[in-house]
């Protein structure tokens, strides 16, 4: 007796308990399979917010769908994650849900986004509930029921070529994906595979069993079917597809590439150009201050050698006078006047060349201090043009490129700073006393020859040997002024050289530079577009 009341305790105690726990197995069992929904949209605005990537097989091969954040809304925090994403695919599908075409905004960021040219396919989603479908000539198709659906499919793909291109637009088609979703999602037992949490997905997919005669008439109307041939097919020949995706971003990032180079080489070629001009006037101001100063040091060293004969002259006449009856202090004192007027004439030349070199150096400094002031000047209009043409950056492809830009035109923000330690026009001027060192012995000769004449009287004997002491002279001054006339053009034609050879040639050599810069730039761009020559001849599939 005291067994059975255990018993009967027991089962008493236990059975709830026991009861409760079959009850919540047999729930887990029919709930085993019920996965289906937790990662569909709740209407939360931008539900996605990273990038989900499911893994699935197709005839053995894996491949991966990436689903991305929306790109409708403010996707700014996320738009790292969708160029990442789209730059791997070689099929992308846009969802338009909005019953409406796309607005340009999307459809530029749609531009945006693929501009590495990825296929798109686009999928318009048509919303409808379960009583949208209650008569039978709702069920005929998604376009009957659907009034815009036409009209939002063909716009939508009109939108899209006409901003990426027809042969980016693989196809577009409408979709019920609520339907769709609704006429899949069953296990095996043919029960519902939505999770019990989606009671909202639950309820659709009931009402929909309500007017469709069967989960595959549900199939066959959301369009899912046609969606899933664009998958397999994709599927099928993905490793062509990919060489050819890859292939269009290859030459879209050429394209770029040539397209950022040739922007920068006539942006350079303008600058090039306007400091070109500056440059020039830079070199023809030197070269005209330059003819100015040869003019004056030229008539300044005749006036100086002009004013040593005068003087000389006027001195040999009164030496003549003063010393007739001695020969010797005649020649004495015309030597002691050669010498001296020498020294005075080599000062006076001394600072002609001196100023010669003091102003033509100002001018010079001058005129480069002015040409690093409109190299400035243009560098910032330059700079200012740009800033105001360019409101996105150059393409990141610029990165790639073997050659820097950067120093191009730098040349003139320190033109300003050309040295003329090598300047050395002083060591174009020869020695004064090779120029009229000569004079005395013919002087002396013809002064002797003078003094052998004795007849007449002694004022008319002066006035004679003075005569022939002032031929003597002139015809020395002759002599000497053509050789001083050589000297000075020589010098001056060296003066020219040197100016020519040192900073002219600086001048030239930066404006060779920058022409040379424009040439590299026309080099690059022929080389890759000859490789992207080279890639558009490859076979379809290959690279």
């Amino acid at each position: 007796m005291r067994e059975q009341h255990s018993l009967s305790e027991l089962v008493s105690d236990r059975l709830p308990t026991l009861l409760k726990q079959q009850q919540q197995l047999e729930r887990l069992q029919r709930v085993a399979g019920q996965v289906d929904g937790e990662i569909v949209g709740t209407g939360q605005e931008d539900f996605t917010q990273d990038n989900v990537v499911y893994h699935f097989t197709h005839q053995g091969k894996s491949f991966q769908l990436i689903d991305v954040p929306g790109i409708e809304g403010n996707e700014k925090k996320y738009e790292a994650m969708v160029q990442a994403a789209i730059a791997k695919a070689h099929l992308v599908f846009y969802v338009n849900g909005t019953n409406k075409k796309p607005e340009q905004n999307t459809a530029q960021k749609i531009k945006h986004y693929l501009n590495r040219d990825a296929k798109v396919y686009a999928i318009c989603n048509l919303r409808g509930k379960g009583d949208t479908y209650e008569f039978e000539r709702d069920r005929a198709s998604l376009e009957q029921t659907h009034k815009d659906a036409a009209a939002m499919r063909d716009q939508t793909q009109e939108v899209l070529e006409d901003m990426l291109g027809a042969e980016l637009v693989s196809g577009c088609q409408t979709l019920q994906g609520l339907l769709g979703f609704a006429s899949v999602a069953f296990d095996q037992r043919g029960l519902t595979s939505i999770h019990p949490s989606r009671t909202d997905l639950l309820k659709s997919q009931r009402t929909y069993l309500q007017d469709f005669t069967s989960q595959q008439a549900m199939r066959s109307f959301s369009r899912l079917d046609q969606l899933q041939d664009v998958i397999g097919n994709s599927c099928a020949n993905f490793e062509v597809d990919i060489v050819e995706s890859n292939k269009r971003k290859v030459l879209r990032l050429l394209q770029d590439t040539v397209n950022d180079l040739q922007k920068q080489r006539d942006e350079h070629q303008a600058f090039s150009e306007k400091i070109g001009a500056e440059v020039q006037e830079c070199q023809d101001v030197i070269r005209k201050s330059f003819e100015e100063l040869k003019s004056s040091f030229t008539s300044r060293r005749n006036s100086a050698l002009d004013r040593f004969f005068n003087e000389l002259n006027s001195a040999a006449r009164d030496a003549v006078e003063e010393h007739f009856s001695d020969k010797d202090d005649v020649e004495r004192v015309i030597q002691q006047h050669v010498s001296e007027g020498q020294d005075r004439l080599a000062e006076r030349l001394e600072t002609i060349q001196q100023q010669l070199l003091e102003d033509l150096t100002q001018a010079i400094e001058r005129a480069l201090k002015r040409l690093q002031e409109n190299a400035k000047r243009v560098s910032f209009q330059q700079q200012l043009s740009e800033a105001a043409n360019n409101s996105l950056s150059l393409s990141s492809a610029m990165d790639a490129i073997s050659f820097n830009f950067s120093d191009v035109g730098s040349f003139l923000l320190s033109v300003g700073g050309y040295a003329l330690s090598g300047f050395g026009i002083g060591t174009v001027f020869p020695g004064i006393g090779n120029i009229v060192g000569a004079i005395v012995g013919g002087v002396f000769g013809l002064v002797a020859a003078g003094l052998s004449y004795f007849f007449g009287g002694r004022g008319k004997k002066i006035a004679e040997a003075q005569e022939q002491v002032a031929k003597a002279i002139q015809t020395e001054r002759e002599k000497v002024t053509k050789t001083f006339a050589t000297d000075t053009k020589g010098m001056l034609a060296k003066i020219s050289e040197q100016i020519e050879d040192s900073v002219l040639r600086q001048l030239k050599d930066e404006r060779r530079k920058m022409a040379d810069v424009t040439a590299l730039f026309d080099e690059k761009i022929a080389s890759i577009q000859a490789l992207k020559q080279q890639v558009e001849a490859k076979p379809h599939g290959t690279i």
